[in-house]
């Protein structure tokens, strides 16, 4: 956030003192009376604080706010798909209820599904077994990307590289060994975005 100038670190400190003492957020009236303003001059002021990030408007509300320290981050629901491999492949599970949420700002945009892990063979990348891999589900990817991917009925989560006509899927656990597998049996699922600690 932007710094403040004098005047308006008076003012945030006036209406931050006043919500917590359990008392509604000044009006223009207030502020303008607390320090001899004229009303448009502490409409002035808020709007200053409000496009530093210091408080945030309520909608519909014209003349109250919120301390931004006091707004909670805006949580996304994922769904929770049962498991994903992170050894070999193994068959894919129905799909099932679980559900969770975390701050949307985390993973970015896109379609985003949450998985868990099974298996050891990408801890070199600091993915445990029974963490949960923010997976966004895409068709293509970048070089290093590590991905879900479907191998016929089977699913997995590895990094992949294309030699001949057929795809390695490479752990980054060396005692797991790289498997191969044709390039027309392979479908990119999604890339991971993010990994949920395991609790």
């Amino acid at each position: 956030m932007q710094d403040l100038t004098t005047i308006q670190q008076q003012v945030y400190d006036y209406t931050s003192k006043m919500l917590k003492q359990g008392l509604p957020f000044p009006s223009l009236r207030d502020i303008a009376s607390h320090f001899g303003f004229k009303h448009t001059t502490a409409r002035f002021h808020l709007k200053a604080l409000e496009k530093k990030g210091f408080i945030k408007q309520r909608a519909q509300r014209v003349s109250d706010y919120l301390l931004a320290e006091d707004i909670e981050p805006a949580l996304q629901s994922f769904m929770l798909a049962p498991k994903i491999s992170a050894g070999a492949p193994m068959p894919l599970f129905d799909d099932n209820s679980e559900s969770f949420s975390v701050n949307h700002d985390f993973f970015g945009g896109g379609d985003i599904q949450g998985i868990r892990v099974s298996g050891e063979s990408m801890s070199g990348d600091a993915i445990a077994d029974g963490d949960i891999a923010m997976i966004k589900l895409q068709k293509d990817a970048n070089k290093g990307d590590i991905l879900a991917v479907r191998i016929e009925d089977e699913i997995t989560l590895k990094r992949i590289k294309l030699v001949g006509d057929s795809f390695q899927l490479l752990p980054s656990n060396p005692d797991f060994p790289v498997h191969e597998v044709p390039a027309q049996s392979l479908q990119i699922i999604g890339k991971l975005v993010g990994v949920i600690r395991k609790t």
